[in-house]
């Protein structure tokens, strides 16, 4: 299997400000885990060899599901009109690696980042003969947190974890306890299941849902030592999966398997119609969603292709953090707002706050107790039907009854491959808790987005040691 949910070693390093009495409470932690994950490593009874034969039954079935016809002329299709509007090189542009191209070569993970136990592999491997479809979904055997409505995750770090890393790691805990229910805090003596952040570690993976006797995050270093990144794999240990391997994914996404590196066909395996969805749509933008050449031969194809109803997302797959849906999924997975003795009544879309009841959880654009503001540092522009240049980050307005047209320029100095840790994103729908669409570089050939009603939202992020500007040409109409 890959690394192991348990460390034989679990000394845990001084960090600036902890008292001696936290760090002894902390290495008495230690002591029910080792018995607890003792017994773990002596229970699992799945093989390497039998994850390898795993992953190829899944691997077939993900190229018998795209070999008919209809899907081979589909594809045609797309590979066509991509190509129209994507033109140069596509390995020219500056990559930045996520967990998917650290874990490449790691062969025991399942859907490219996350490890699962000796149960959750027999149930991948449960295909149904006949439809050739897996028969349970895997969320029938992922653990949740407890309690639920407020799960409290214990958690520490494997001998030796760089200081200089301890507050990236915080910084992703307190992103997602800013979000919803989920707390964290340091183990202690009582403690038999907790979340270890190991950074000797082949790549960025971690369990799904939660590991009885205790688990880890992989975090190779200093590659996976990231906000985004972290957070992506928290996402994972909450009990989420990827959202293209989502039941309804080909309604809205097309798989190249001719495009895919050769074994690693299963990272697309599609969950069965027992996976819940959770009532929320299917998101391009999603964080965890992949992006468009995940696991390419050919770098400068796709290996999925948005369906002709869904083409202008085709680049904004991943993304930087969680979106408003990722949050909104972790908070229905943990019954956030169940407790409250009652929902919100919030504006544009918003929801009752997973960790406050007493506020609401508003999508990009909006702010305060009921949604009902707009942020105090937002930039806004007024805009009329004369063409002028903007370099903000904020919204465009025309003036009532009318629309926006937005035609990005330019986006330098440099490109880059994929959007999530730095790029430009344009929301034209009136509706802004889905992501919208996002450029990294400048687009070419150069084509306008046009708004649903008389703003639109400009975010320009920056996840990375890059300078970036842009230059957009925006009109009312």
């Amino acid at each position: 299997m890959h690394k192991s949910s348990c460390y034989r070693s679990y000394a845990i390093n001084s960090v600036a400000g902890d008292s001696i009495c936290d760090q002894l409470n902390m290495l008495l932690a230690i002591v029910p885990l080792l018995a607890v994950c003792a017994s773990s490593l002596a229970d699992q009874d799945i093989q390497p060899i039998e994850v390898i034969e795993i992953e190829k039954e899944l691997s077939r079935e993900v190229e018998e599901e795209f070999a008919g016809k209809a899907n081979h002329d589909e594809l045609g299709l797309l590979k066509k009109q991509f190509a129209s509007s994507h033109f140069g090189n596509a390995t020219s542009l500056i990559s930045i690696s996520t967990e998917l191209d650290f874990n490449l070569n790691n062969t025991d993970l399942f859907e490219g980042d996350i490890d699962l136990t000796p149960e959750q592999w027999k149930v991948a491997l449960d295909i149904d003969p006949a439809t050739r479809q897996r028969r349970q979904a895997l969320y029938s055997v992922t653990q949740m947190w407890q309690p639920m409505g407020g799960p409290v995750i214990p958690y520490t770090f494997a001998a030796g974890f760089p200081s200089q890393y301890h507050q990236v790691v915080r910084d992703a805990l307190a992103f997602w306890e800013s979000r919803t229910c989920i707390k964290f805090r340091l183990v202690n003596q009582y403690d038999t299941d907790a979340i270890i952040f190991n950074h000797r570690s082949n790549g960025c993976s971690s369990s799904v849902g939660r590991r009885r006797g205790g688990q880890t995050i992989n975090l190779e270093a200093p590659g996976c030592m990231t906000v985004t990144i972290i957070a992506h794999e928290l996402s994972h240990a909450f009990g989420t999966l990827h959202v293209q391997s989502r039941v309804d994914r080909d309604t809205y996404v097309q798989i190249d398997t001719s495009n895919i590196v050769s074994g690693t066909e299963h990272n697309f395996a599609r969950e069965p119609n027992s996976f819940s969805t959770y009532g929320l749509p299917y998101e391009f933008g999603s964080m965890q969603h992949y992006f468009s050449y995940a696991f390419a031969i050919d770098k400068n194809r796709p290996t999925i292709y948005a369906k002709p109803a869904y083409q202008r997302f085709q680049g904004s797959m991943d993304g930087p953090r969680a979106t408003f849906w990722d949050t909104v999924l972790i908070n229905k997975m943990y019954k956030c707002t169940d407790k409250c003795p009652k929902q919100m009544g919030c504006w544009a879309g918003g929801i009752t706050d997973g960790g406050d009841c007493y506020k609401c959880f508003c999508p990009r654009g909006w702010t305060g107790t009921n949604c009902e503001k707009r942020p105090a540092d937002a930039q806004i522009i007024n805009v009329g039907e004369t063409p002028q240049s903007v370099k903000i980050d904020g919204r465009i307005q025309a003036p009532a009854g009318k629309r926006i047209e937005a035609t990005l320029r330019t986006f330098g100095p440099n490109a880059f491959r994929m959007c999530r840790s730095i790029g430009l994103e344009i929301l034209p729908l009136t509706d802004t808790r889905t992501s919208g669409i996002r450029f990294c570089a400048t687009p070419n050939p150069l084509t306008p987005i046009y708004s649903e009603a008389n703003t639109t939202l400009l975010w320009l992020y920056r996840d990375t040691k890059y300078p970036v500007a842009v230059d957009v040409t925006v009109r009312a109409f």
